[in-house]
């Protein structure tokens, strides 16, 4: 990319101002919840109504900088050049674990002979973690734990479980979204000392170290990123004055961020994005968390989705064995219009990597307790 160039940089001091909730806070908040759900599931109370009522769909077109005026390269004709108006939603600072706590006992209905297994040695956790795969292996990239947690990415091996350190970050990042793209991974935004950035980071991998690219129309963290054709796209997260952000963008393998994409319907933050036939879909998350909404590129909408059947905040999602994954506490499964419960982790898990690979999900380092391994499931449906 032409405007891309190598930095070496120094991690910023730490911002005086205080900053709304965010997990790291996952380990903090969920590990309390997980208990309360066990035990929920067992009383079995009625189901809550949803925690955010659906706002209606924003008009395409639409376009929000958070806080500052960006080029906008509108597809698919030649690009223009577009001034746009600064616009966020402000969200209440809390988690939503959901009200009265779901009837849904979350035990499994599908593939319920089959199990999570583990994989090779435990090794030390960080939560809030990004994570891409490239040649195969799976990058864990930053998160929370030690101070120094943040800087360190870890290249893990899915035949045997064992990890290996990959280059550091230029700077320590938590609740960062990540995705590959050409043999790249692509690291974007995220939390440095609990302010939002707007910084874009890549990796080969043959690197050396991280290269820095041109940043994001404006700062984002604990969103999510997923690949559909030759483009990124960012959905979901917070940005730098706290408030929800709404804005879809895609980086394509140019370079050029497109951001006058419909905007999401419901904005939340932590909440399980990837790719599913073809459309960006976003499940859960702090703010609504059993919405399931998907957008499709090749409209350029939003689309409402058939609700999770319980409450997700801070878990992942991926496409595998032709269903849509999203793997927290409980592992709901979407085949076609309808959720399933499948198989859970043998350990409680929030905050952590999850990818497939050759039909196989894996389930990577977690917020929750100081040592993790890797668990695999293939599915056999």
């Amino acid at each position: 990319m032409s405007d891309t160039q190598i930095i070496e940089l120094d991690e910023p001091e730490p911002a005086a101002t205080r900053v709304p909730w965010r997990a790291g806070s996952l380990s903090i908040v969920l590990a309390p919840l997980l208990v309360v759900a066990l035990v929920a599931s067992l009383v079995v109370p009625q189901l809550g109504d949803r925690a955010t009522a659906k706002p209606e769909p924003t008009a395409a077109g639409e376009t929000i900088a958070g806080g500052r005026s960006v080029v906008v390269f509108e597809p698919p004709a030649a690009a223009t050049f577009i001034a746009t108006t600064p616009y966020v939603v402000t969200p209440p600072f809390v988690a939503t674990p959901g009200g009265p706590a779901s009837a849904e006992s979350g035990y499994a209905e599908v593939l319920e002979d089959q199990h999570w297994i583990g994989l090779g040695p435990s090794y030390p956790a960080r939560g809030d973690v990004a994570e891409a795969v490239l040649n195969g292996a799976a990058y864990v990239i930053g998160g929370t734990g030690t101070a120094d947690d943040g800087l360190h990415v870890y290249r893990y091996d899915l035949r045997t479980g064992i990890r290996e350190s990959a280059p550091d970050l230029p700077v320590s990042l938590d609740h960062a979204m990540a995705a590959t793209l050409r043999d790249r991974i692509y690291v974007f935004g995220g939390y440095v000392f609990g302010r939002p950035i707007d910084r874009v980071f890549s990796l080969g991998a043959n690197d050396a170290r991280w290269i820095e690219h041109s940043p994001m129309p404006a700062a984002r963290a604990a969103g999510g990123a997923a690949v559909v054709g030759d483009r990124i796209y960012i959905v979901g997260g917070v940005t730098d004055n706290g408030g929800w952000i709404r804005d879809t963008w895609a980086l394509d393998a140019n370079g050029r961020w497109w951001t006058n994409l419909a905007r999401m319907p419901t904005p939340r933050d932590h909440l399980a994005v990837g790719a599913y036939r073809g459309r960006v879909c976003a499940a859960g998350g702090n703010g609504a968390n059993q919405a399931f909404e998907c957008f499709d590129p090749a409209r350029n909408e939003w689309g409402w989705m058939p609700d999770l059947r319980k409450p997700v905040v801070g878990g992942r999602a991926v496409e595998a064995a032709g269903w849509f994954w999203v793997v927290a506490q409980d592992v709901h499964i979407f085949t076609i219009d309808h959720w399933h419960f499948g198989p859970r982790l043998s350990t409680f898990r929030a905050g952590h990597a999850l990818v497939a690979v050759d039909g196989s999900l894996y389930v990577i380092e977690t917020g929750l307790g100081a040592y993790a391994r890797v668990e695999m499931l293939r599915p056999q449906p």
